[in-house]
């Protein structure tokens, strides 16, 4: 995040760490997708910094949409063709993915 005009930054503070603390900090930084100085300033001032989400999961979320997509699709086909067999699969099956959505989202149906 930049500063405003109105607001630049031209003060430095320094601070002692051990050599373990550093990698945890710099670690959670890189977590967070911010500089280590906006990672501590935002610690300092109570900010709340979300953690980005792996490549895998994001990955996973992808497919995990694209598969839904496609159980609908598959859906809609049964319904028109009243096969009620392919339909109570194909919903058990949308469930599931439903399920594996929510997990990657860290959410709860």
């Amino acid at each position: 995040m930049k500063p405003s005009t109105s607001q630049q930054r031209t003060r430095m503070l320094a601070i002692y760490a051990s050599e373990s603390e550093e990698q945890a900090i710099k670690k959670k930084a890189a977590e967070t997708g911010t500089s280590v100085s906006e990672y501590l300033r935002s610690c300092g001032l109570r900010r709340v910094l979300a953690t980005k989400p792996s490549a895998d999961l994001v990955a996973v979320r992808d497919y995990a949409g694209k598969a839904k997509s496609e159980i609908i699709g598959l859906i809609h086909i049964a319904e028109s063709n009243n096969n009620e067999e392919l339909l109570k699969i194909a919903k058990l099956i949308e469930e599931h993915v439903d399920k594996a959505i929510a997990a990657a989202f860290n959410l709860f149906l």
